[in-house]
């Protein structure tokens, strides 16, 4: 090898490293965070890795998660990428500026992390971000390994900024206490700091009701778009899709690996809808599997935002029928019962 056609030094990093490290090689530039598990080491790591890469990141412990969430809105209004990171109830006490910030937008990408606990392993809820993201109307992306989530990162920064609308990378405590090799790039080196300003606009960013319906029809558009984007994402896959069988399986996040690992020690193979987008959901992908099998069971953790989204269950097994637990992580030996 010459010196420019050496491999990238491979490392072992845990899903939070690696969310970390995506934060930081795709320029984000300010980044806050509340600490609570399975979320904590994602600061600790983007505080590791601006060393090592040579960038320059603001890094924050906030007070409280409301404030870390506006404190990294604020600096996205000026251009900046930037991104926020908490534990699932986190996202509780910043529910009010997430809702505000779905309608009024992002200016620099805007990643908020929320870690969710299936189980729950350290929490005083199972609660699942993505059915809050549902509801406040914000893209998620659904990563099922750590090499997958620092992935998700650079196209969440790129949805982002594409569609002006702040977008969820939800990763679960397996994945983020999970640990895979990756390779890291020490010597790239760091691009300039954009020249940025906040542009007073406050008919926008203060916006009146009146106003916000129309964010609302504006945000409404934006996600129509995103499902078109969606239905031809990398991270929406079906896998043995040749296999004709009465059973077909729709997974996401780590539950998909768990599937896999429990049909290999089965002995089994039927056919696998991956979902790495759950919301908004890509329905026409969806439609099409349920319609080629005769029943469709659902996997995914720790609720039903995937399900709840298929319009018609006449042939959908899961979480909202108990046949699959309606409570508590998909574990193999779950998978095996």
């Amino acid at each position: 090898y010459s010196m420019s056609e050496l491999p990238m030094p491979t490392q072992l990093i845990t899903g939070n490293e690696a969310i970390a490290l995506g934060m930081v090689e795709q320029g984000c530039r300010v980044v806050t965070a509340y600490p609570g598990t399975p979320s904590s080491e994602i600061l600790a790591g983007v505080i590791k890795y601006k060393k090592r890469l040579s960038r320059d990141v603001y890094t924050e412990w906030s007070v409280n998660e409301k404030v870390a969430f506006e404190v990294a809105l604020a600096a996205s209004w000026t251009g900046l990428r930037a991104a926020v990171a908490m534990k699932q109830v986190g996202l509780n006490v910043a529910s009010d500026p997430l809702f505000s910030a779905a309608y009024t937008g992002v200016k620099g990408g805007f990643v908020i992390i929320p870690a969710d606990d299936p189980g729950p392993h350290s929490s005083q809820t199972e609660q699942d971000s993505r059915l809050l993201a549902l509801t406040a109307k914000v893209p998620v992306f659904d990563p099922s390994t750590p090499a997958e989530a620092r992935e998700m990162i650079k196209d969440a920064f790129a949805l982002s900024e594409r569609y002006r609308i702040p977008v969820i990378v939800r990763p679960t405590t397996r994945l983020c206490h999970a640990v895979s090799p990756n390779e890291v790039d020490e010597s790239a080196p760091d691009e300039k700091i954009p020249s940025v300003k906040f542009q007073k606009d406050p008919v926008h960013w203060t916006a009146t009701p009146k106003l916000r319906f129309k964010l609302h029809t504006e945000l409404n558009q934006k996600l129509s778009d995103i499902t078109a984007e969606f239905s031809k994402s990398k991270y929406n896959e079906t896998i043995d899709a040749n296999i004709n069988g009465a059973i077909g399986i729709i997974a996401s996040g780590v539950a998909f690996h768990t599937a896999q690992q429990a049909l290999t020690e089965l002995g089994a193979r039927v056919p696998m809808l991956k979902i790495g987008t759950p919301f908004p959901l890509p329905l026409s992908l969806i439609e099409n599997f349920c319609a080629s099998v005769k029943t469709v069971v659902v996997l995914e953790e720790p609720d039903t935002c995937i399900e709840l989204q298929i319009a018609d269950r006449n042939n959908v097994k899961g979480r909202l029928d108990g046949a699959v637990p309606n409570a508590g992580e998909l574990t193999p030996e779950v998978m095996f019962s």
